[in-house]
Parts: structure tokens; C-alpha cells; sequence
């Protein structure tokens, strides 16, 4: 390196331009709710320098070339490689000063060990009471990550942290933790909230992060007293856009055997059997009865392959299972599958929702499975990798996501404006037939694995058949849809008799219902409060269109006291809004 002395030194030219003000030096604004300087004083810009001198005042030569410049960039916000290293002793300092009066700055090490404990504790609440929303986590390999410092250190900072913010929730009912629990709750929700933005501005995007948007999702349209629709709908749209993102529909693009579906059209799997099978052959094979001979479903499950899933994850039991002969690469691909597949069933919950209540609802990347330009979903099924089934697109867990697409599709066709009527009329009559293909397949199934998912596939198929009456007749024969009636009346009384079932059920346990876990109380899903009171709004609208369908009456005050039970141990100002404008 060129010495640089007094001699070869050029003295510095006295500057006449007007100094700066603070108010004009480059500097770059900050969100609010920034930490306080050193001083204490409030947070509000950072002023660049060094980025700004391409010379060295004084001297006639270039000191850095262009590229040397960019290592002395000042980032807008504290280190995140800092973060990566401090996130987890800021969690254990949370944790420690929620029990007792320690000082978070220098803790124990007893201390330290009883923040861990607890951490754990929380993390296995979790996955205990949880439903399969989750069960795209492995809950060994998630463990075996947790345990290790080094991967710890390397994971997603909001994972944990929102995994934890969720399990205090759920224990902190009137009933459980209270106030308090639900206050600190909310104080890890926020902690991973800013670990989620932090990554996302660093652009440190990976499939972790999406698990940890879910979860914040999830929190967010449980039904806390600060719960908003502008909160509910924004974390659903960073889920969406993050798993765009990462373009994790479409990571068996290359995969032949992988579901694609066209644009405008019903989301139909067709599974051709032989190469020279006509078009008019495979029709009649979709429309056609189907029967499972020999089902083999409760053979692929979790509780079959798992020893531990009855103690660890008792609700996960129905589950596809895991290969542990896979890759590292092959778990990571199936965990991204199950996520996708995982946040379709929860966005599509929130579509029920909404379209019961004739709110607006939710146009998102993850339910459109077809697109005109590229592929939005080319994604095997959960465990289809794994099962060895004779035809795995007709398991019970790719029949309950095939109901939710056709659900999706149909709703987003009452919306399209640019659709014909005569495209509305025949994709109402697709739809249908449809419907009714999925209902025989899921007829055919011997393995009774349905009650462990509530029956949520046949709930699709009937608010399905309901939107179809609803919005499609107008375009098509009733003849052609075989209803005779605006609705089935037959299917209608069956449904309105299986909700009533199951407000009475719920109400003895979850488990009474599901055939899962010894306690699976509501009370730990404050979030079921807004799907009875969508069932609610389902059977009024059925009674309005025929009065003399006096169930409806009847299954309306049935449902009325499971959601009387959680509204009372879940303080939540817009649910009892939505609740007594209701009643």
C-alpha cells in the first residue's frame, strides 16, 4: 500500500460552500417505534456519510474504488447477523423477567435453564394441542434443530419466537393464564413480528419464514381482545406474498406425476390409466361412482409410522407420515408441499368465513391453482411422495384439498366479471359434476379417517353445491344439476343434522368428534367461535330460502352454545360485536 506522508500530501482547499444543516444532510427516515439511541434519545433518522464522499475531502485522488466503497455501507437498521446471535438470549431474558424480577441484562444460569425449560414446555404445548393445520412441521427434526445451538442460532429468529406467542395464547383463556398469559402473548407476537420484517427486509426469505407467517396469520384471526380485519387480512397477504416468493407451488414443476390445473376451469385431477384412454373414457371414469377397494389410508398414516405421535402431536395421528429413509433435501421438499397444502385449508377457512357472513373476501395467490401464463400450483399432495397407494390422488387428505380448490374455484368465478354467462353456465355444470365425483370417492373410503378432519371435505362439497344453487342456477337448467329445487333438500337436512351433531359433541370434547387426543377441549381454539357462527349464518340463509326447513331453526340454537362458551373465556370485542349482531 502507497505510503501516504507530509510531503506527497496535497494540502486540503478551503471549502466556500454553506454547511449543512441536520435537517438537509442525507440521512434515511426510520419507521416509528424505533429502539432509543445511546442518550436515550429518541430514534428517528440515520445520517449517511461515508457512502456520500466518492473522494477524500482534500485530495485529488480516488482513496477507494467503486467496489471498495460498498463495504463501508451503513445499514438503516441494527445488524441482522447481530440479531442472529442475540435473538435467542433475548428470548431466554423475556421469558426470565415474566416470572420473576431478573435482571435481563445479565441473567443466571439457573435462570437461563428455567427460561429454557419453559421455552420447551411451550414449544411441546404447541404441538400437543394444535390441529393438522401444523402437521407440515417434523417434529423430530424440529427438536433436533431447537436443541443445537449452532442450527438454533442459524433458524429463523420469528419461528420460535411466534411458535411460542402461539401456545401462550391458546393456554391463556379466563379459564387457563388469563390476562396476563395473554398479555405476554402478545409481547412475543410483537417480538416476532419484527423478527419476520427484519428478515424480510434483509431478504433473508426462506421456507422457515413462510411456517412463521402462518403461525402469525393464524394468531392473528384467533380471536384476541386487539384482534382487527386490517391485522387479520395484512398477515395473510405477507404469508401469501412470501410463499410466492419462494415459489414453493410450484417446486414439482418438473414432476410429471404433480396436478396442474387450467385457467377459468374447474380444478379437476384426472389420472389417465392408459395413454391411448379417450377424452370421453376419462370423463365417464371422473363422473362415475369410485369405490376403494381395500382402502389403504389408515395404513399410511402418522400414528402408524410414528411411536411417538400419540404422546408428541395426539392430534396429528391422521396425518400422512414421514419417510425417515429421505434426504435432507427431500424433507425440506415435503415440508414445503404441506405447508402450501396447510395454508389452503386456512385460508380457505377464512373463505367460508367470509362468504357466509357476504364479507369481501380474500383474492390470493395460494387459491388460484391455474394460471394462463405460468404454473401457480404444480405440487404433489401431501404424502402423495410417500404413499405407495394404488391411486394417491384419491387419498382422503388429496380429496379433502381437491374439495377446497373446487370451493375456491367456484368462488372466485361468482366474483369474476369477466366471465360470460354461457362460461358461468358451463363451469357451474363442471362444478357439479365435480362435486359429486369427490362425494362417491370419499364415499368409497373404508379407512374412517374423515372424523379426524371434522368432515371438512364434505362441508366443502356442500357449501360448494350452495354456491352453485346460489350463484350458477341463473345460467343453467336445473335439470342439468339433477337438484329439482334451488337446493338439494335431501343433502341440506343431512348437513344442518351432522352441525347440530356436532355443537353437541364439541361441547363434551374435541376428541368426541375427531376420535383423537383424550383432551381436546375448545377451549383451546378460540378461533372455532367464528366457524360456528358461520355455520350459523349458512343455516338462517337456508332457512330464509325455504321456511319450512324449521332444522335450520333448530341447528342455529344448537350452535349458539359452543360459541356462548368461548366468548365467555375469550375476551374479544369483534367477536361479541359479530356474535350479538347475530342473535
Amino acid at each position: 500500500m502507497e505510503h501516504w506522508s507530509k510531503e506527497n500530501r496535497i494540502a486540503p482547499a478551503r471549502s466556500t460552500r454553506r454547511r449543512k444543516s441536520r435537517q438537509e444532510k442525507p440521512h434515511i427516515e426510520l419507521a416509528p417505534g424505533q429502539p432509543p439511541t445511546t442518550q436515550g434519545k429518541p430514534r428517528e433518522r440515520v445520517y449517511v456519510a461515508c457512502v456520500q464522499c466518492r473522494f477524500a475531502r482534500g485530495y485529488p485522488e480516488r482513496l477507494f474504488e467503486e467496489e471498495d466503497i460498498k463495504i463501508f455501507n451503513i445499514a438503516a437498521e441494527p445488524s441482522l447477523d447481530l440479531y442472529r446471535k442475540t435473538w435467542w438470549d433475548c428470548l431466554l431474558a423475556t421469558y426470565a423477567t415474566s416470572f420473576s424480577c431478573a435482571d435481563p441484562m445479565s441473567l443466571r444460569a439457573t435462570e437461563r435453564e428455567h427460561a429454557a425449560t419453559l421455552i420447551t414446555a411451550d414449544l411441546r404445548f404447541l404441538f400437543r394441542t394444535t390441529i393438522s393445520w401444523m402437521s407440515f412441521i417434523h417434529v423430530p427434526r424440529f427438536f433436533t434443530t431447537f436443541f443445537n445451538p449452532i442450527t438454533r442460532a442459524n433458524s429463523q429468529p420469528s419461528l420460535i419466537i411466534m411458535a411460542c406467542a402461539l401456545s401462550i395464547f391458546w393456554q391463556s383463556s379466563e379459564i387457563g393464564r388469563g390476562k396476563a398469559g395473554r398479555a405476554f402473548a402478545l409481547q412475543l407476537r410483537d417480538q416476532a413480528e419484527g423478527a419476520l420484517q427484519a428478515s424480510l427486509n434483509a431478504g433473508w426469505i426462506d421456507e422457515n419464514l413462510a411456517i412463521a407467517a402462518l403461525m402469525l396469520a393464524m394468531f392473528e384471526n384467533a380471536g384476541y381482545p386487539q384482534q382487527s380485519i386490517h391485522r387479520s387480512f395484512a398477515s395473510i397477504h405477507v404469508l401469501d406474498r412470501i410463499i410466492r416468493t419462494l415459489s414453493l407451488t410450484t417446486i414439482d414443476a418438473s414432476d410429471p406425476n404433480a396436478s396442474t390445473f387450467a385457467l377459468r376451469e374447474v380444478p379437476r385431477v384426472i389420472t389417465i390409466r392408459h395413454p391411448h384412454m379417450s377424452d370421453s373414457a376419462d370423463l365417464e371414469r371422473e363422473t362415475s361412482p369410485v369405490t376403494h377397494e381395500g382402502c389403504d389410508c389408515a395404513s399410511l398414516t402418522l400414528g402408524r409410522h410414528w411411536a411417538g405421535a400419540c404422546e408428541h402431536t395426539p392430534l396429528w395421528m391422521s396425518t400422512p407420515a414421514w419417510d425417515d429413509n429421505w434426504s435432507e433435501g427431500e424433507f425440506k421438499k415435503e415440508t414445503c408441499r404441506r405447508l402450501c397444502w396447510s395454508t389452503v385449508s386456512f385460508v380457505t377457512a377464512i373463505s367460508s368465513y367470509t362468504t357466509a357472513r357476504q364479507a369481501a373476501g380474500l383474492d390470493l395467490y395460494i387459491t388460484e391453482p391455474a394460471n394462463a401464463l405460468f404454473f401457480q400450483f404444480a405440487l404433489l399432495f401431501p404424502g402423495e411422495s410417500f404413499v405407495s397407494s394404488k391411486n394417491p390422488k384419491n387419498s382422503i387428505w388429496a380429496l379433502n384439498y381437491r374439495t377446497m380448490f373446487l370451493w375456491n374455484s367456484c368462488a372466485r368465478m361468482c366474483r369474476d366479471l369477466r366471465a360470460t354467462d354461457a362460461e358461468k353456465a358451463r363451469f357451474g355444470m363442471a362444478a357439479w359434476l365435480e362435486a359429486d365425483y369427490l362425494e362417491a370417492a370419499l364415499k368409497g373410503h373404508t379407512c374412517r379417517l374423515e372424523r379426524a378432519f371434522l368432515f371438512q371435505g364434505r362441508e366443502y362439497l356442500f357449501i360448494t353445491r350452495m354456491c352453485i344453487s346460489y350463484e350458477f342456477q341463473r345460467f343453467m337448467p336445473l335439470a342439468a344439476i339433477d337438484t329439482g329445487s334451488p337446493f338439494h333438500r335431501r343433502k341440506t337436512e343431512q348437513w344442518l343434522t351432522h352441525q347440530a351433531t356436532v355443537a353437541q359433541q364439541v361441547m363434551l370434547g374435541l376428541h368426541t368428534v375427531t376420535g383423537q387426543g383424550s383432551k381436546g377441549s375448545i377451549t383451546y381454539r378460540p378461533f372455532f367461535a367464528f366457524w360456528f357462527m358461520s355455520q350459523i349464518n349458512r343455516a338462517l340463509s337456508l332457512w330464509d330460502l325455504d321456511r319450512t326447513l324449521t332444522v335450520a331453526l333448530d341447528v342455529s340454537k344448537a350452535l349458539i352454545a359452543p360459541i356462548d362458551q368461548l366468548s365467555a373465556i375469550w375476551p374479544c370485542p369483534q367477536l361479541a360485536d359479530l356474535y350479538g349482531a347475530d342473535k
